[in-house]
């Protein structure tokens, strides 16, 4: 053994003792600091890392932290929203670190098809919404598209009509007449192809919305609608980091309908049965007159709704060295809507994990699980709750449990609660869903800038669901409660059924990504080619049984079918949708000024004719950054200004699948039969169902994009304006031929052009900047019009569907009412043999008999809104935020309009119904608003404007930051409130004006809009 003396400080050492030497040798120095923004604020939980290694802290509540480093290390200084810096270890002073806000940087960042590129290079129109520590981060939702509602241009987002349902999304307005208008999800660079419900809002880092043809291009055939790229969170640099968030989310009904009080109730029906107002209601059966003469009385809508409540829970594990980047999460959401009955729990998890194997390979994997679980009787629509009569009885006497039918009787005035609480109804309603994703990078080593990416995504969702209807659901009208004994619902078996239905869905993409990016002096160059496919399968199952007199019990529910006397396998179905697309891109720009995007996407889809499975899809973009040229250097004012334009086509694939192919049916379904010799046996033929098309191919959408990006002072004003214009054409419909075998007469084909055009405008203002208050605020502006241009090639309206050719969709087309026929109004009655208190049409064909026909009709207006405005508001004052969202819908110029009937009708199809709280036209109370209490005539279309202000969004946040938190061991400890739907203001009458809820004369009304109020705390580690 040898032995030797190593440098200070002294020691003595065996040979094998050589880690020992190095690690004395290496002496780790202790380094100190503090963090601050330009304000000179302390920056809390910023990332300190020693670079090469993964050895870092967190600063704490003041800014400070300490960290033991190797001697000439180098500190990479990282904090979200600033620029990441990498400074050399300054030993034996305290280095005073200010990092520059990297907002406008991270703005430049753009997610665009199969890659991303910085926003000055960028032609296209994108808008981009920051959800991750971010006040919207607080706001109490079950789904993550409710994040776009409001905060961004150019896109609609309705509300929920439920717990756990999703939104309907529509990107730059209504393209197509027929088609659908939902856009493409892409999640992390993959198309998405499950349900909005299957994406936690918890795990999202950031949204954007492709809108124009040059960002849409990279989809081609699927891109019609728009694109919505989600970004995942992601580790962090530095230590591993432990995120919990909790909160409690109570809601109440928000637009309670004003109905008739009690007491004009009985009025109104006496009325209508030909008695004077204040006679005794002898029309009232056994049930409402025993209520009537002891004053009791029910708030059916109240009786109905509660208080709802949704908890959530989530808690996250992240990290990542300059090798590795992790994040582990899970999420528990159990929601009660304020409908009762109406309940829903989510569970999921995701486990993603990236890894630089080397300097150039990458592998990254993803695993995402959700249980969704809609279980148990529900009611969404309260249309009973408005129309039943206030002294119905909801519960049978001495506690015998719920009464149908609260008036004795009808068909249509059924308890609203009976399917829900009547324990005559089993439903298991569940989704489960599995996907997995991953990629490998190469960057090939052998030339610079080439990298090769392949995207693969796989996922599998089971839909189990289960429904028995029991026989006491059947129970019939009357007033004896003997109709509830056991007896009697006996004799109900037979009309005991149910059914267990499974449903598979399995899609799958794969994408193969060529890029090449170059800086050749003030040359950049960026080179893509993609070659992608992806495949959705559906599959269905249904087993039905009914009639359970035989067996005498439904003990087993849906788990019994196969104990029912008829039995049936129904609903047999499968179907798969495959694409395959191609695409080559090339971006270029010249000292970071003037830019170009040139793109072609090739598309082939099984769903179309054999003669058009395939679309090319082209588009070019143009863009010049005027704020770099010297001319523009002594404009102070001006930041930054770039011009654009863009234009270029999309497809949209509105069938499904095997429309294009003429179908058949067979056996006994087909309905076709014919006894062959003497026997009682027949025999079953088949029968053709639809026409096919071969011919049927993609609804193409091309498009022209201009707009400008403007800051002024220094960025402290951003305005982005983005201007458009499309034309969708070969839209398909059903289009009428001669009358063929089995008595067709109508095929699809493609046909029609809709125009469509609007502006969009979002302005971000840094209104107030000091060292403890900041106040920043955007407004954003949108507007969008569309025209039918051609529709059946004949040049003809479609006055049945109320399409109209050079008008737009959605118009109202009937009889335009000028006011209530009066006493005086001698000549129209006698015209038009009319009554006082009739609707008065307008002649607008100007008879000169004065006779209201089919001539006078006209548009009377249009469904779609004017514009929409929105204005948010963020107020910081030391550790307190403050946020506040205003939206608005605005009509004017005949748009954002709806037809209301009963907000100024009150007689309806049933007699005892119950009606919004209005008056009626009277010898003694001439109104020149509502007609008659008896007045049906059916040309009546009385039209309300939608148009609202609403608070959509209000949260207060404080952040803990005395010595105790970090004593503690908190990284992070932010309490806070939210609320949704605080206050609407709008004229319309009847519910929320936002999806024209009223009574509709499909006996529908809707689900009520929520009022959230939600208190919660969020703790890092």
């Amino acid at each position: 053994m040898h032995w030797f003396i190593a440098a200070q400080p002294l020691a003595v050492m065996a040979e094998d003792s050589v880690t020992s030497v190095h690690a004395v040798q290496q002496q780790k120095q202790t380094v100190t600091g503090i963090i601050k923004d330009a304000t000179g604020e302390a920056i809390i939980g910023a990332s300190v890392l020693e670079k090469g290694t993964s050895n870092g802290t967190i600063t704490d509540l003041d800014g400070k932290f300490t960290l033991s480093v190797t001697p000439n290390a180098t500190l990479v200084i990282s904090y979200i929203g600033y620029q990441t810096q990498e400074l050399p270890v300054v030993a034996g002073k305290v280095m005073d670190i200010q990092l520059k806000e990297d907002a406008e940087m991270l703005d430049e960042v753009v997610v665009v098809g199969y890659g991303t590129t910085k926003r000055k290079n960028f032609t296209g129109s994108v808008s981009t919404v920051k959800a991750s520590e971010t006040p919207l981060a607080l706001m109490p939702t079950s789904n993550a598209m409710d994040i776009l509602r409001g905060t961004a241009t150019g896109i609609t987002v309705s509300q929920q009509q439920g717990a756990g349902q999703a939104p309907s999304l529509q990107v730059r307005g209504q393209k197509s007449v027929n088609g659908g208008s939902t856009p493409l999800i892409v999640m992390d660079g993959v198309i998405y192809m499950g349900s909005f419900r299957d994406i936690d809002p918890t795990t999202i880092e950031s949204m954007s919305i492709l809108k124009d043809a040059t960002s849409l291009a990279a989809y081609g055939s699927q891109a019609a609608n728009g694109v919505i790229m989600i970004t995942t969170k992601k580790g962090k640099l530095g230590k591993p980091v432990i995120n919990v968030n909790t909160s409690w989310a109570f809601s109440t009904a928000a637009a309670k309908p004003d109905l008739l009080s009690p007491e004009d109730y009985v009025k109104k029906v006496n009325l209508l049965s030909g008695l004077a107002e204040d006679a005794d209601p002898t029309w009232m059966r056994e049930f409402e007159y025993e209520n009537y003469k002891n004053g009791n009385t029910i708030d059916w809508y109240d009786y109905c709704t509660r208080t709802g409540l949704m908890q959530n829970y989530s808690a996250s594990v992240s990290g990542a060295t300059e090798k590795i980047n992790y994040y582990l999460s899970g999420t528990y959401t159990d929601q009660q809507g304020v409908v009762k009955g109406d309940d829903y729990d989510r569970t999921a998890l995701t486990a993603r994990l990236q890894s630089d194997i080397t300097d150039w390979l990458q592998l990254g994997g993803q695993v995402n699980y959700t249980y969704n679980d809609y279980s148990g009787a529900s009611v969404y629509d309260l249309y009973q709750a408005i129309r039943l009569s206030p002294y119905g009885r909801a519960e049978r006497a001495d506690g015998g449990g719920l009464e149908k039918f609260p008036c004795n009787e009808g068909i249509y005035r059924i308890n609203p609660m009976w399917n829900v609480e009547s324990g005559t109804i089993d439903d298991h309603d569940t989704y489960a869903t599995t996907s997995m994703k991953g990629h490998v990078l190469v960057k090939c080593p052998w030339v610079e800038g080439l990298t090769y990416r392949l995207n693969g995504s796989y996922s599998v969702e089971n839909i189990e669901r289960d429904y028995f209807t029991h026989e006491g659901y059947y129970v019939k009208e009357g007033s004896s409660d003997d109709r509830y004994s056991a007896s009697t619902v006996a004799n109900y078996l037979a009309s005991a059924n149910g059914y267990s239905a499974r449903t598979k869905n399995t899609s799958w993409v794969l994408d193969n990504i060529v890029n090449w990016q170059r800086q050749f002096g003030k040359h950049y160059v960026d080179l893509t080619y993609v070659y992608t496919r992806d495949s959705y399968e559906y599959s269905y199952r249904r087993f039905d049984g009914s009639d359970f007199a035989a067996l005498g019990n439904t003990n087993l529910s849906y788990d019994g079918l196969n104990l029912a006397t008829t039995q049936k396998i129904n609903g047999l179905s499968y179907t798969r949708h495959t694409n395959v697309g191609y695409l080559g891109r090339a971006n270029y720009n010249y000292n970071d000024t003037y830019h170009l995007s040139i793109s072609v996407r090739r598309d082939g889809s099984s769903v179309f004719g054999a003669n058009h499975k395939w679309g090319t899809f082209p588009a070019v973009g143009l863009a010049w950054t005027a704020s770099n040229e010297a001319f523009m250097k002594n404009i102070k004012a001006i930041s930054y200004l770039k011009l654009k334009a863009s234009w270029g086509k999309n497809g949209n694939q509105s069938l499904s699948p095997y429309e294009t192919l003429s179908k058949i049916t067979l056996g006994q379904s087909g309905g076709y039969s014919y006894p062959f010799g003497n026997t009682s046996l027949v025999s079953w033929g088949q029968r053709i169902t639809s026409m096919g098309n071969s011919d049927l191919g993609w609804e193409e959408t091309e498009s022209f994009n201009y707009g400008f990006d403007l800051g002024l002072i220094d960025n402290r004003i951003r305005l982005e304006f983005d201007g458009y214009f499309s034309k969708t054409t070969n839209q398909i419909f059903n289009r009428n031929i001669p009358v063929m075998i089995n008595g067709l007469t109508s095929m699809k084909a493609t046909m029609g052009q809709v125009n469509n055009w609007g502006i969009e405008v979002n302005l971000n203002t840094t209104n107030i900047q000091t060292k403890d208050f900041n106040w920043g605020s955007t407004l954003t502006f949108y507007m969008n019009r569309n025209k039918l241009k051609e529709l059946y090639g004949d040049g003809q309206d479609d006055i049945t569907n109320s399409l109209f050719l050079g008008k737009s969709l959605g118009a109202i087309y009937g009889y335009k009412n000028i006011g209530i026929v009066q006493e005086e109004d001698t000549e129209y009655m006698a015209a038009n043999g009319a009554e006082p208190g009739d609707v008065k049409f307008a002649n607008l064909d100007g008879s000169e008999d004065g006779k209201i026909t089919a001539d006078d009709r006209t548009i009377l207006g249009y469904k779609k809104e004017n514009f929409r405005m929105s204005f948010g508001n963020t107020f910081r004052y030391k550790d307190f935020e403050l946020y506040m969202l205003f939206t608005g819908i605005f009509g004017g110029n005949g748009y954002g309009q709806a037809v209301n009937y009963y907000a100024f009708r009150t007689s309806s199809d049933v007699q005892g119904d119950n009606n919004f709280n209005h008056g009626w036209w009277t010898p003694e109370n001439k109104s020149n608003k509502y007609p008659r209490i008896n007045y049906t005539d059916g040309r009546y279309t009385p039209l309300q404007g939608y148009g609202f202000v609403r608070l959509q969004d209000l949260s207060l946040s404080y952040t803990f930051r005395q010595p105790w938190v970090q004593k503690a061991g908190i990284g992070n400890l932010k309490v806070y409130m939210a609320c949704k739907n605080l206050f609407t203001i709008s004229g319309w009458e009847g519910g929320d004006p936002e999806v024209q809820q009223t009574l509709g004369s499909g006996y529908t009304y809707g689900y009520p809009l929520s009022r959230t109020v939600s208190f919660g705390l969020n703790l890092t580690f």
